[in-house]
């Protein structure tokens, strides 16, 4: 086992939780020095981006489809790509207290990950080509750096389709604050959460989205300014950075010159806010961080790309694509009794398996490792119990294999043909359990079904390196917000659980504990009990400007 894998494993092995004890972690919160939600760049020239009013018919069905005709890029265009993407969704008030919601969801809402614009095309003159920090208190973008035009324009010749490119970063001691040592998961989570809900937000203006794989960290981190001096500011690591132009993912250019681009930005701006007055790292981050370094890479371990899968049937209760990303919150209590349709159940499964030309997984070029343990709470024509969804035929073999605990049936489902769901135990009450599980939280036994995330640490990493520990969590991640969603589309609710008792859902499976195959999150689909107590204000009405249509109005 290679250094860095090692660390790696030491690692995950500290941050687990147990009947015995949580991971180290605060144990209170110190409100004195919680993190201010937002960044901002002092002295960046600010950008306001229109709040504007979609008219929008695009079916949420539709988003997993490829032929949703593109809409033009302009100022318009990108401020909607942005708010639906990563923008506030609503705020929440009990009269004393408020804070902001967001399309795309975070541990904690604490929010870690932030998102920078690079343009290599001109919008207008308050936007030329260079990089941009998105503000979503504001709904703007803040001008970091430009891009020399030379360079601009050899990227758009170059690269016609694409229009420029999203970057991700992630600051963690916004989750340290909180949740200590175990941080790292929760903002690797969230990074998977943002890029599908950039890719879903994508969908819906006909755009695509492609991640770059040959990309190093240090690359990233040169192109983003996360090199420079930061002063008292707390430092972001960069994460991934993906392709964004119009069409299709896989015709996104792949072939970037990125130290090119990082040496053509120039005229940098602003310095970084301070979130917070005091601190306390953790250890355990900052040691295994260089063991995480992705460093550039080619495309050899890809997942292949398969044909354009059948156009599904999907009968949603909202079918408006934009309402559905635009309601999507996390549920803090469930409704026990209620349970879901075998419909809806089948079209979320359907749409967690792998498809490389379908959303949200077009984004994701990794072979699929994250596999789903269901616990069936209440399923039309369902029996309860617990289940399997293999999501590749490679590891099936090895996941059974690797499951000791004796009378799993591991007996296909007749309810769902064509599916790998596999009934391990049927006609069991799993409620008890499944909150157990999910450190007795009821909201994993009052749903309609919850699960837990496995992956096979071992084989990723020796394939891979061990920065793929971070990809595993990110493919978790972009599986929870396709949860989200599908939950909104049965007129459900969905929350992403990051406490959990690792090794304990490991012996549920007779799982070795520190074996290859590893729970990464868990998750929960039900019926939310509403919280009468809370007043829900719209996202942005903190802002004079009034919403704008979409389109230009046509004059004669």
């Amino acid at each position: 086992m290679s250094d860095a894998k090692t660390q790696v494993r030491e690692y995950h092995r500290l941050t687990k939780h147990s009947f015995k004890g949580y991971a180290p972690s605060p144990g209170f919160l110190d409100w004195d020095s919680q993190p201010d939600p937002f960044r901002r760049y002092i002295g960046a020239p600010e950008v306001e981006l229109p709040l504007v009013t979609s008219s929008s018919t695009v079916a949420y069905a539709d988003l997993y489809e490829t032929d949703i005709e593109p809409q033009a890029l302009n100022k318009r265009s990108l401020a909607l790509y942005l708010e639906l993407a990563f923008g506030l969704s609503a705020w929440k008030t009990t009269g004393m207290e408020s804070w902001s919601l967001r399309h795309n969801p975070s541990s904690g809402n604490l929010h870690p990950t932030e998102v920078y614009v690079l343009l290599w095309r001109r919008l207008d003159d308050t936007l030329p080509p260079g990089l941009y920090h998105y503000a979503p208190h504001s709904h703007a973008l803040e001008q970091r750096a430009l891009l020399q035009p030379a360079a601009a324009d050899e990227m758009s010749a170059l690269h016609p389709s694409s229009m420029g490119a999203l970057c991700f970063s992630s600051v963690h001691w916004r989750e340290e604050w909180k949740y200590g040592a175990r941080a790292l998961r929760y903002c690797q989570h969230d990074v998977g959460h943002a890029l599908a809900s950039a890719r879903y937000a994508a969908g819906i203006l006909g755009w695509g989205l492609r991640m770059s794989t040959q990309l190093g960290d240090d690359q990233l981190a040169s192109v983003m300014g996360l090199v420079r001096d930061w002063g008292e500011a707390e430092p972001e690591t960069p994460d991934v950075a993906a392709v964004l132009g119009a069409g299709a993912a896989h015709d996104l250019a792949t072939e970037i010159d990125w130290a090119y681009l990082a040496e053509q930005l120039t005229e940098w701006r602003g310095e970084p806010n301070q979130l917070s007055a005091e601190h306390a790292y953790w250890p355990h981050i900052s040691r295994v961080l260089p063991a995480l370094k992705k460093p550039a890479a080619g495309d050899a371990l890809l997942a292949p790309m398969d044909a354009p899968s059948a156009r599904l049937s999907l009968n949603c209760v909202a079918p408006n694509a934009e309402r559905i990303i635009r309601q999507r919150r996390s549920a803090q209590r469930m409704m026990l009794g209620e349970g879901t349709t075998l419909a809806d159940f089948v079209r979320l499964l359907t749409l967690c398996m792998p498809r490389a030309q379908r959303a949200p997984f077009d984004i994701f070029p990794y072979a699929p490792a994250v596999n789903l343990l269901i616990f069936v709470h209440q399923v039309g024509e369902l029996a309860p119990g617990l289940y399997m969804l293999v999501r590749s035929d490679e590891l099936l073999e090895d996941l059974k294999a690797n499951c000791h605990t004796e009378g799993l049936l591991w007996q296909p489902v007749e309810q769902v043909p064509g599916l790998p769901l596999f009934a391990l135990s049927a006609g069991q009450d799993m409620r008890k359990t499944a909150s157990q599980l999910s450190c007795y939280q009821g909201i994993a036994g009052h749903s309609a079904f919850s699960l837990g995330m496995l992956a096979p640490l071992d084989t990723v990493m020796d394939a891979e390196g061990a920065w793929a520990y971070r990809r595993l969590f990110w493919e978790a991640g972009i599986l929870g917000q396709l949860l989200y969603l599908e939950a909104g589309a049965a007129n459900l609710s969905g929350t992403g659980i990051g406490c959990y008792f690792d090794d304990h859902v490991h012996d549920l499976l007779g799982l070795a504990h520190e074996g290859n195959w590893q729970s990464l999150y868990h998750f929960t689909v039900g019926k939310a009990r509403e919280d009468q107590r809370l007043t829900t204000l719209s996202g942005y009405h903190h802002l004079t400007r009034e919403r704008e249509p979409f389109h230009e109005p046509v004059t004669s």
